[in-house]
């Protein structure tokens, strides 16, 4: 296929030799114009920075031989890491007993034992400190912060407000301090992840053997990436993404497109050019850039006949919760239809296991249940405060955790499955040719002040992302509280 207007302009910039930002939007063929500004000059090594293992995989055997594809961890490895990545799997437990947590504590004077938002007291085990260390390590690793600090302890419902935050805070940073200086150390006795190898690799400010860099998926890109990326001041760089589908700011990504342009003063180019769907579907797309206030508009592509409407037969169904996917799944098995669900069952084993543990009276260090003593602490904070707990407090409640357990069993293959079921998160990078929205994406709440109704960016990305996953047919009714968006969150 000949290059469009747009991919011409992206070519022929690379070609004055700046560092610039391309701004692709659902479609849009960022991947085919990297392919394009990488034969234009084969001249010049260029390494290609590619969001996951599998695009990696592809990119090797598709873009010319001057470039080298590979994942940021990719980047970072090193093989005397082996031996400690390939350690017996280690859990929060274990590693609490590694380095003898209790002890820690002991020394620093700290009781492990914290009041709650909803005034109850929480003991905190040395398993469930072990667990908000290393969330903590984590979150930190993610980050270009040099050092671990009190902002890198992660936030856990239940435990927000002043008094249980400062608690937590004493217990977590001292634990996390004396994991990381084991994990620094090549005779440590925890086991090393992928993300503690990169921040290594990150704080020794590594020089890469480059003349380009592209950067692909730029807008989810962790800050200790960019950061080395941003330093290779020897190499012409090139960031390519979509900043309206940056959607994983929850663990820890930052828009680099966003960064490059302001560190480096990069030019910022578009591609609007949608060739995974036609107008109809486009429309949609560009009512949600416009409620949060994107620059970028898609162009449907005319050769496609996409339709927006009732999808009684849909191939995937996008939720905006695990918990929503969840109830699909159980629903689609009940009816006898083979169903998948994207990214397999860990998740929702991993959540009925900890509300199964709290309604047993036993304590969870999964996180998003941690901060709780107790099943009936979830069930009143989720109906006083949390909406996405609350459609996990109905699901288990109404089916129980063996029905839960027992439907993540019997989940299909996605080759063998009518159904696909995903959460608009892990369908980030995906496409179906008929899409149904579920409605667990639920409306914002009108501000009691103003009345007026005002939607997050980060939710009004994730609906953007979600709609632009259909190639042919899209049901997005469960949306059209879009109509009554009057704001957005700043």
């Amino acid at each position: 296929m000949d290059p469009t207007p747009e991919q011409r302009d992206a070519i022929a910039t690379y070609g004055d030799g700046i560092d610039c930002v391309i701004q692709a939007g659902a479609g849009c063929g960022k991947s085919s114009t990297l392919k394009m500004i990488a034969a234009s000059d084969r001249r010049r090594r260029m390494t290609y920075v590619a969001y996951n293992k599998s695009i990696a995989s592809d990119a090797k055997k598709s873009f010319p031989r001057n470039v080298r594809a590979s994942t940021g961890h990719g980047l970072a490895f090193a093989p005397e890491y082996l031996p400690r990545l390939h350690r017996p799997r280690q859990t929060a437990h274990q590693a609490a007993e590694a380095i003898d947590v209790r002890k820690i504590l002991s020394i620093i004077g700290q009781t492990p034992a914290i009041p709650t938002d909803l005034g109850q007291p929480k003991a905190m085990t040395g398993k469930l400190i072990m667990r908000v260390a290393l969330d903590t390590i984590e979150r930190w690793c993610h980050s270009s912060d040099p050092e671990i600090r009190a902002w890198h302890v992660p936030q856990y419902d239940g435990l927000t407000s002043e008094e249980p935050r400062n608690a937590l805070l004493g217990l977590a940073l001292p634990v996390a301090l004396a994991a990381w200086a084991d994990l620094s150390d090549e005779d440590g006795v925890l086991k090393m992840s992928h993300d503690h190898y990169l921040k290594l690799w990150a704080l020794a400010g590594p020089k890469l053997a480059t003349d380009v860099v592209l950067l692909d998926e730029a807008q989810d890109t962790n800050d200790v990436l960019s950061a080395v990326l941003l330093d290779q001041v020897n190499a012409q760089r090139i960031a390519v993404g979509d900043s309206a589908q940056a959607i994983y700011g929850w663990r820890g990504a930052k828009d680099a497109l966003d960064r490059f342009v302001r560190e480096l003063g990069a030019p910022e180019l578009t591609l609007s050019q949608s060739f995974r769907f036609g107008p109809a579907i486009a429309d949609v797309a560009n009512l949600w850039l416009g409620k949060i206030g994107a620059p970028l508009r898609l162009t449907g592509y005319d050769r496609c006949e996409s339709t927006v409407g009732a999808v009684y037969e849909p191939d995937a169904i996008l939720c905006r919760t695990n918990s929503g996917a969840m109830g699909i799944v159980m629903e689609g098995l009940a009816a006898g239809r083979e169903v998948a669900l994207v990214g397999g069952g860990g998740d929702v084993r991993r959540i009925a296991w900890a509300a199964e543990a709290l309604q047993a009276g036993q304590p969870t260090d999964h996180p998003e249940l941690l901060g709780f003593p107790s099943w009936e602490a979830v069930r009143e904070y989720a109906a006083e405060e949390d909406g996405s707990l609350e459609v996990l407090v109905k699901l288990i409640d109404e089916h129980g955790t063996d029905a839960i357990l027992a439907a993540a069993d019997a989940l299909a293959t996605e080759a063998r499955a009518d159904l696909v079921v995903s959460t608009a998160h892990r369908a980030k990078g995906r496409e179906w040719n008929r899409v149904r929205i579920h409605s667990d994406f639920r409306p914002p709440t009108p501000d009691p002040k103003t009345g007026n109704v005002v939607l997050s960016r980060e939710e009004g990305r994730l609906a953007y992302v979600a709609v632009t996953r259909a190639r042919q047919s899209l049901d997005c009714e469960a949306l059209a509280w879009v109509h009554t968006v009057t704001a957005v969150a700043s």
